[in-house]
């Protein structure tokens, strides 16, 4: 009996730590991109009309904590700009602006030609 009890407590701990590591690593892509609140913009992409849009978060634009403001020039949106021209093949740009419950909103319109050829053909249905 008592070398039943040695071997059920590692066994119980190895179940626990396989469980927990198995846990850990089905999230593994939700854990390593952070929460919504550190991203500074968003993008919405379509193609198919030639334009992404991209938009601040707002949260930072509604926080409670009047320390924390949004940046209503803009500016930030642009960095966009380095990763969407490694998927399209970008026209032209412009930045608006819009009231929003008092918050003047900016957003960037990205005008594009589309996929690039090699991601056209790496995306592409294979019969």
């Amino acid at each position: 009996m008592p070398y039943l009890k040695r071997l059920i407590a590692p066994l119980v701990a190895l179940v626990a730590v396989i469980t927990g590591l198995s846990l850990v690593h089905s999230n593994y892509d939700t854990l390593a991109k952070g929460s919504e609140a550190d991203v500074a913009y968003f993008t919405k992409h379509l193609p198919e009309a030639g334009v992404v849009l991209v938009e601040p978060n707002y949260g930072e634009f509604y926080h409670p904590d009047p320390t924390i403001q949004g940046d209503s020039s803009g500016e930030q949106l642009y960095d966009s700009l380095d990763e969407l021209a490694r998927i399209y093949d970008i026209k032209d740009t412009q930045m608006v602006q819009f009231e929003r419950k008092g918050e003047m909103i900016p957003n960037l319109y990205v005008f594009v030609n589309g996929l690039d050829e090699e991601i056209r053909l790496a995306s592409a249905p294979r019969s």
